[in-house]
């Protein structure tokens, strides 16, 4: 990369030879003047003397010079150089080296190597703590996840044990109970494994092409149950025996499909319904899915991916949710390269939407 440098930066190596040249020009000189006389005076001594003086004070001058550009172009510029890189190795990455004050094309090029690894520094600092607050946040959340069923689990077996067993309708319903919260604690678990081999690399996504109706149509009816017992009508527009081909990882993106109908079928009101939709275009395929749920408040839409996450806290707790499958949803679709977006009125309803390639 080519860096701009300031006018009048490569003037150090021209003004020292431009100095020397003088020198050498004037000494000359004041040889030829001096010592082609002194072959024809008898004091010829006195003119080398003079010679000698001159020489002298020629040498001192050029000395006093070469310091005063040594120290203007090379020894203050690289002191600040130094300094400033100093300060930033010490972990002070706002310190930069003013480039305008820079003397020469060297200078300036160290000073903003040196500027360049400082921003460098500052970036690698600033995602370093925002990558360990999201480490506690999600170490704190996860504990609270896992606490809670294991807690209801401990509960309902010591209240059994305590003789509540030998109640046959109270040790049913607390053994159902229990059985529950077991449930959820592997959905808990395997969502929990999901999202590290996603977030980690481990998880290899398998592209190749597939039938996206058949993706939807057995989705659909997986969670006819759900859907029955939360009395909410399931809708789509893709026909029977349909075929519209997507290029991606059949499997991962079934998962999307399925975490997102789950959501609005947990969220949504009694009589309600949940509509997919598949819109058809020359080289992609946009999928729709809207409900007519509790809706989400336009200061939660930008978060409702992040992990753990709720809107409604004590109604996810109530329906099950793990508040992990939004964030699964938002990595497979970002290694798929997929946009995707949301839409939402408090009231009224929400809509996700992603696209896939044909």
């Amino acid at each position: 990369m080519k860096i701009p440098l300031p006018p009048g930066s490569d003037r150090f190596t021209r003004r020292f030879f431009m100095l020397c040249l003088w020198a050498i020009a004037l000494v000359s000189s004041v040889i030829t003047a001096m010592v082609l006389p002194s072959l024809l005076s008898p004091n010829w001594w006195m003119w080398l003397l003079l010679l000698i003086v001159v020489m002298y004070a020629v040498i001192t001058l050029a000395t006093i010079a070469w310091k005063r550009i040594l120290s203007t172009y090379i020894t203050k510029p690289f002191a600040q150089i130094a300094e400033s890189a100093q300060l930033v190795s010490g972990g002070v990455t706002s310190a930069r080296v003013p480039l305008a004050t820079m003397p020469s094309s060297e200078a300036y090029l160290a000073a903003e190597a040196v500027n360049t690894l400082a921003d460098k520094a500052g970036k690698d600092i600033a995602e370093m703590k925002k990558l360990e607050r999201v480490r506690t946040e999600f170490l704190g959340n996860v504990s609270h996840e896992l606490r809670t069923p294991i807690f209801s689990i401990q509960g309902y077996l010591e209240t059994l044990l305590d003789g509540a067993i030998d109640d046959p309708e109270v040790s049913h319903k607390f053994v159902e109970r229990a059985h529950q919260n077991t449930k959820r604690l592997n959905i808990l678990l395997s969502d929990l494994i999901d999202i590290s081999k996603i977030e980690s690399g481990e998880m290899r996504l398998s592209f190749r092409y597939f039938n996206l109706c058949d993706v939807v149509r057995e989705t659909l009816s997986s969670l006819e149950i759900q859907a029955q017992q939360a009395e909410v009508a399931l809708i789509t527009n893709v026909i029977n025996n349909g075929e519209i081909m997507v290029y991606g990882d059949k499997e991962r993106l079934a998962q999307v499909v399925l975490n997102i109908l789950q959501n609005a079928i947990k969220y949504n009101r009694t009589n309600g319904s949940v509509t997919i939709s598949v819109e058809i275009q020359p080289q992609e395929v946009t999928v729709r899915i809207r409900d007519t749920g509790i809706g989400i408040p336009p200061s939660d839409k930008t978060r409702i991916f992040e992990r753990f996450y709720r809107v409604d806290k004590d109604r996810s707790r109530s329906v099950g949710g793990t508040g992990l499958g939004l964030a699964i949803v938002k990595h497979i679709l970002e290694a798929h390269q997929a946009p995707f977006g949301v839409e939402s009125e408090v009231g009224v309803g929400t809509e996700i939407w992603f696209i896939l390639k044909r």
